[in-house]
């Protein structure tokens, strides 16, 4: 081990280096804490043995200023000390390991190395696991901005382009990944869909089954499709209603005790002709309609979960809700109304509401910029604790 001795009485420093080489450690000499302090940096020192008083820098500011360069390995401090009354508490404020009191003998100096070698071990294995640890982390860090990314894609590629109608979104998750997720997108030149999804929990787990289900949510038909079902002519298709598309994700997705991962969801069709939603409910918060009135209306709509009845059993329901020109429609996890404040009060629904009404005269995204303005004004700093989305969808005339 290479140890570093400062000293600036000659006779102390030359029997500590006698002692020391004869235990087969390198030994480096400073006959003050200035010079001591440069070898410090320039070396590879494991240990420092300093004695007390010194010129231009004691042992106490050489020993502060080794605890303060965190570019390096651990370095073991033994103080030679002459007043232990005094100089322990000094130099344990300072820094300082450990103490050897004069006069030094060869039997407690290697008793003192002994209990060093420990220590400067045992810190090199926690410093060699903090690099494991600190690697395994970065890696983590790029496969969970991975994971975003793709979540990420799942989200609306562009506003979808119909002139009788707005749309804006919102998704944040509350750790780096989450399992919420939302999608609008056209299903024919007369149909939308749209749906906003949450899987329990947070996290890894819960964005992996959100991506599942997304899967099965696309406007091509084919086998990996549950929204687009072959019809009776050839090449034809019809279109499965909201309840069929829960009750065969249902299917798809049965109860996982070991897990215990489960989804809400709220899934609609939209006809552009007649302006009529029709939306089914697996446990999920129903819509909230602000009319060109200003008036705000909650129509209730029920469903279970979608894998949280062992067995499959499960039932859901569906509304038929209709946008006549000037109305608004929104969906929301309740990652939205039950955000709290510091002191635990939750957002709530009606807040969500009225929310939306100030917004009522603004474009839509704009309207939605302000839900989440408030929604953040409301938390004050305080950290999300579940995921949070909205959509939104206004008929413009």
């Amino acid at each position: 081990m290479n140890i570093l001795v400062a000293d600036d009485d000659a006779e102390t420093a030359a029997l500590l280096r006698t002692l020391l080489e004869h235990d087969g450690h390198d030994v480096l000499i400073a006959e003050d804490g200035a010079e001591a302090w440069e070898l410090f940096r320039n070396g590879d020192c494991r240990m420092v043995v300093s004695g007390w008083r010194m010129p231009g820098m004691d042992c106490l500011e050489l020993t502060r200023r080794i605890r303060g360069d965190l570019a390096t390995s651990y370095t073991y401090v033994l103080l030679v000390i002459d007043n232990p009354d005094v100089d322990i508490p000094q130099g344990m404020a300072a820094g300082a390991d450990d103490f050897l009191a004069r006069p030094i003998t060869a039997a407690v100096l290697r008793a003192r190395l002994a209990l060093a070698t420990r220590v400067i071990t045992m810190q090199e294995i926690l410093e060699r696991q903090f690099r494991d640890l600190d690697a395994i982390s970065r890696r983590l860090r790029r496969d969970l901005l991975a994971a975003e990314q793709a979540q990420r894609a799942l989200l609306p590629i562009s506003v979808p382009g119909i002139p009788d109608l707005e749309f804006a979104w919102y998704l944040k998750s509350c750790d780096e990944v989450g399992g919420d997720t939302l999608n609008v997108f056209r299903l024919d030149e007369q149909h939308l869909c749209f749906y906003v999804l949450d899987v329990s929990g947070h996290g890894v787990a819960s964005a992996l089954l959100a991506v599942q289900v997304s899967r099965f949510l696309h406007p091509l038909m084919g086998a990996a499709s549950l929204i687009k079902k072959p019809g009776l002519i050839a090449n034809g298709y019809q279109l499965a209603s909201p309840r069929d598309v829960l009750r065969d994700l249902n299917a798809l997705f049965p109860s996982q005790p070991q897990s215990m991962q489960f989804f809400t969801m709220a899934f609609g069709i939209y006809d552009l002709l007649s302006h009529r939603a029709v939306i089914a409910s697996a446990g999920h918060p129903g819509p909230l309609l602000l009319r060109a009135t200003g008036q705000i209306e909650a129509p209730p709509v029920s469903g279970h979960p979608i894998g949280f009845f062992q067995g499959g059993v499960a039932d859901f329901s569906e509304i038929e809700v209709v946008l006549h020109a000037g109305d608004r429609m929104l969906l929301y996890s309740d990652g939205a109304s039950e955000a709290a404040d510091a002191a635990g009060v939750t957002y709530g629904t009606p807040r969500l509401a009225e929310a939306m009404q100030r917004g009522r005269t603004l474009v839509l995204q704009e309207a939605l910029h302000g839900v989440v303005a408030e929604l953040a004004g409301w938390r004050d700093g305080k950290a999300l604790v579940d995921d949070v989305s909205l959509l939104a969808i206004g008929r413009l005339r």
